[in-house]
């Protein structure tokens, strides 16, 4: 009975927690339910002096997990590679691609408003910080913001549809 009321008492803050860092419902509820369920069998052999804080330490280890299982790439068996050399010049030339993305996106930018394509570029492009921009274009940082924002939203809007008419 006391295992229930604990488990009553947590579960909306273990669900909340996954919920926020995954921001996916069902990986939520898998991960809290991996957490309970680990919990319960840990407290079926061992006394626990404090569950909350054991809890908490079990969640840590579940949402770390997950993270090793989603993002872990399949590692390349060096063996098995014939031409080594052309191994690594493909893999610089994907890396060097990978960093050609603000010329991809470039000719989206520049059908930007002029005002938010200036604030984009020297946020993006040339990488200042926002209280840079605002003393360069004489503005406060707000302003930046702001229009840093809307480029961004012009921006995804125009990407998720590349065939739009007309200009932004």
């Amino acid at each position: 009975m006391q295992l229930e009321a604990f488990y009553d008492e947590h579960v909306g803050k273990v669900y909340k927690f996954f919920y926020i860092k995954s921001l996916n419902k069902a990986t939520a509820e898998d991960l809290t339910s991996d957490t309970f369920i680990s919990f319960m069998e840990q407290a079926q052999v061992q006394a626990i002096e404090d569950q909350t804080k054991y809890l908490y330490g079990i969640m840590r280890n579940i949402w770390l997990q997950f993270l090793r299982s989603k993002y872990q790439q399949a590692m390349t068996d060096v063996e098995g590679i014939e031409d080594f050399a052309s191994h690594v010049e493909f893999n610089l030339d994907q890396f060097d691609e990978a960093k050609s993305a603000d010329n991809r996106l470039m000719p989206y930018i520049e059908e930007l408003p002029s005002k938010q394509r200036e604030v984009l570029i020297k946020r993006l492009i040339e990488e200042k910080s926002i209280s840079e921009v605002a003393e360069e274009l004489g503005k406060d940082k707000n302003y930046v913001k702001t229009t840093y924002h809307r480029a961004l939203t012009t921006l995804r809007a125009r990407l998720a549809n590349p065939y739009m008419e007309g200009t932004l």
